[in-house]
């Protein structure tokens, strides 16, 4: 028996393969000054093109071949946990709300709180230490080493 090509998939990865063509293309048509070394401002969106393009082929394989299958689309999938969907939603207004005055890695570590809260964890202290370790990692990464400043607020003010 021969799985009949998912046209939904399908389309899915050749949208993806196009994105793919548009950022390459348009990465290499964009003009790079001489003073960059070999590794340039164009470097990452080459890799940002390459991950589309691999990704967008799988896509359209998986497609091409049935779709993508799995335990979940197998079995009855019930309805949305609404309590999760709102700790989501929650954890998204509170970062985006709270950045101007509490800054990026508090405000960042609400927001990984409410989203380890939406996975059912339980362990409210452990997940905001670890939300901001990880938010103070991002934040040193692009304050210290690329230079791009995010919001800035009682945690940024020592760094």
């Amino acid at each position: 028996m021969t799985t009949r090509p998912a046209i939904a998939e399908s389309l899915v990865g050749a949208g993806v393969l196009a994105l793919a063509a548009v950022t390459l293309v348009e990465t290499a048509l964009s003009p790079a000054s001489p003073i960059y070394a070999k590794v340039g401002p164009a470097a990452f969106p080459y890799g940002v093109g390459v991950g589309f393009a691999v990704l967008g082929a799988l896509l359209l394989l998986a497609g091409l071949r049935g779709g993508w299958r799995n335990a979940e689309t197998e079995a009855e999938i019930g309805p949305p946990r609404m309590p999760a969907l709102m700790w989501l939603g929650l954890g998204l207004v509170v970062n985006a709300a709270f950045i101007p005055w509490l800054g990026f890695t508090l405000a960042s570590t609400l927001l990984f709180a409410c989203v380890a809260r939406a996975f059912d964890s339980r362990q409210v202290l452990r997940d905001l230490a670890i939300g901001f370790a990880l938010a103070l990692a991002a934040y040193l990464g692009f304050a210290k080493l690329l230079s791009i400043r995010l919001g800035d607020g009682l945690i940024e003010q020592f760094l």
